[in-house]
């Protein structure tokens, strides 16, 4: 691969990571779009690097959102048993079939989720802890109003059944499974935004390193092309993390809802032919 691809790999991972880091979708999302469209490289080496790239993001950003006691860590671990799951079948299935209907319906179900983001209201309604799990109890501090922000998850059934479906695109597509899991834990678990971002974050990496396994013993990994990718991200990812505590809600959501979008034209195009990944 020569130099100025490489610098090019750098200089967008690090707006992929950034961008990735504040919504809690680990940079895949745009990462796969950039391997493919720009640079043309084959499928699953796209896919095995975008995978790289949720990784790091999740390791960087994840750190620092765990510090930051925003992430919900017994929601992560209670999620991710289904999303891990999904993730292994799901790497396994891209590599032996085709997945045209798994890419209708994800577009269907994220244009979906782009709508609500648009359509929820400014203030988000917070769940107390008698009326949700109490196993899954979350708080964190909000930096932009200075207040303690405590909710209780619901739904945790339809939750875990979204967590397989998630894990199950991160290993098909290679995103992570975050642009699934930030819209199903803010909008049907009425987890607030910002946690739903720092717990899909810590989750994605999880996820990733699962399918990853299943690409890195094909062969698919590119070592030359991994490094800018994993070195732009991380640096993103932390500038995104400081960005992100520091806006509001509602910014977070109509800014995810326009990624929600692109990413679902980007899946109908692939069904219709148009793409190939």
């Amino acid at each position: 691969m020569d130099p100025f691809s490489l610098i090019s790999i750098l200089l967008f991972g690090i707006f992929a990571g950034c961008l990735g880091a504040m919504l809690g979708l680990g940079g895949g999302v745009l990462m796969i779009i950039f391997f493919i469209l720009v640079l043309n490289l084959p499928a699953h080496q796209a896919v095995a690097l975008s995978l790289l790239a949720v990784i790091a993001s999740s390791s960087m950003g994840g750190s620092v959102y765990l510090k930051d006691k925003i992430t919900n860590v017994k929601l992560a671990m209670v999620l991710e048993t289904c999303t891990v799951t999904g993730a292994v079948a799901g790497a396994i299935l891209a590599l032996i079939l085709p997945s045209l209907f798994t890419e209708i319906v994800l577009g269907i179900v994220i244009f979906f989720a782009a709508f609500m983001m648009f359509k929820s209201p400014r203030s988000e309604k917070i769940v107390p802890p008698e009326a949700g799990s109490r196993l899954v109890l979350g708080g964190f501090y909000d930096a932009l109003t200075k207040c303690d922000v405590l909710y209780t998850p619901v739904r945790m059934r339809l939750g875990l059944f979204a967590s397989l479906l998630a894990g199950s695109i991160s290993g098909i597509a290679g995103i992570g499974g975050g642009v699934v899991m930030v819209p199903i834990m803010n909008l049907v678990m009425k987890v607030p935004i910002k946690a739903a971002a720092g717990t899909s974050n810590f989750m994605v990496g999880v996820t990733a390193a699962a399918s990853a396994f299943i690409y890195l013993t094909g062969g698919f990994v590119d070592p030359y092309a991994a490094v800018p990718t994993v070195l732009g991200i991380m640096l993103g990812a932390y500038a995104g993390t400081r960005i992100m505590v520091r806006v509001e809600s509602i910014t977070i959501k109509r800014l995810l809802g326009v990624v929600l979008i692109l990413f679902g034209i980007i899946l109908f195009f692939k069904a219709g032919g148009l793409l190939s990944w």
